[in-house]
């Protein structure tokens, strides 16, 4: 009888220690979920052509929220990467509402060819004069296309909704024709939409211009490793040849990805 009594007591005092345990756990994993809480957004464009480009103006959409840019202070005050230096940025109002215009005189392209050299084990690239490369070489390759690419990071201070951004949070504008779609990926709720670029430059009829952007709403905090929730906004357009017009591009918006707490 002492005997159990005792062994009882030995289990209480057990099973109070490993509820003080988890619940100090649990205590000092709020504080570190809470103290490193951040919540911010990524707008990213990148502009992609395999030809020479001259007196290019080039208008994609930018996020904004009840007709507001968001991003044009950060742009004006140069808080952005952009390469390479002599392309120009900048926030414009359109009759299609504010968008990012990147504009230079003439965007050189000039191929560059490699050859894969391998030695043993050891294996590199190197760059080759025109006259050396060879199309049906396989250990041989061209690179005959450049890019521009702009990214700001904005911190927010409220929780983004990424869930139901919709109205609530910055998307990328304009957007015409927006149809909810069956999510295919991980996403809680995904769109479709139809938006524009406009494209006005001189080019060679063959020369490809490709323009993506995305804009990401995202919570990240710290619990014993990083985690976070966001929605992910992509407009991509694509030309080929001179152009000088509006073309429409193709949008898609994918909303409660990550976890939730």
């Amino acid at each position: 009888m002492i005997r159990r009594r005792t062994i009882g007591v030995g289990l209480l005092i057990v099973v109070l220690a490993v509820a003080v345990l988890a619940g100090g756990l649990f205590l000092l994993g709020e504080y570190f979920s809470q103290d490193s809480y951040a919540s911010e957004y990524e707008y990213d464009v990148r502009v992609t052509t395999n030809g020479t480009l001259t007196n290019a103006t080039i208008l994609v959409p930018a996020p904004a929220l009840e007709g507001e840019s968001i991003v044009a202070v950060e742009i004006d005050d140069g808080a952005h990467a952009l390469r390479p230096e002599e392309v120009s940025s900048r926030i414009v109002e359109t009759e299609h509402g504010p968008m990012l215009e990147v504009a230079v005189e003439e965007f050189v392209v000039e191929p560059e060819y490699y050859r894969f050299v391998e030695e043993g084990d050891v294996g590199w690239t190197e760059e080759i004069d025109a006259d050396e490369y060879d199309p049906d070489d396989p250990e041989m390759f061209v690179r005959d296309h450049e890019s521009v690419e702009l990214t700001l990071w904005l911190e927010s201070d409220a929780e983004v909704d990424t869930r139901d951004p919709v109205g609530a949070e910055p998307l990328l504008e304009p957007r015409y024709d927006v149809t909810e779609t069956t999510c295919e990926s991980g996403a809680e709720r995904c769109y479709e939409y139809a938006s524009l670029a406009g494209l006005e430059y001189e080019a060679d009829p063959a020369t490809a211009v490709s323009a993506s952007v995305t804009f990401r709403g995202e919570n990240s905090w710290w619990t014993g490793g990083w985690n976070g929730n966001w929605y992910e906004d992509r407009v991509a357009v694509e030309a080929t040849g001179p152009q000088s017009e509006w073309v429409t591009a193709s949008g898609e918006l994918e909303a409660g990805w990550g976890s939730y707490r």
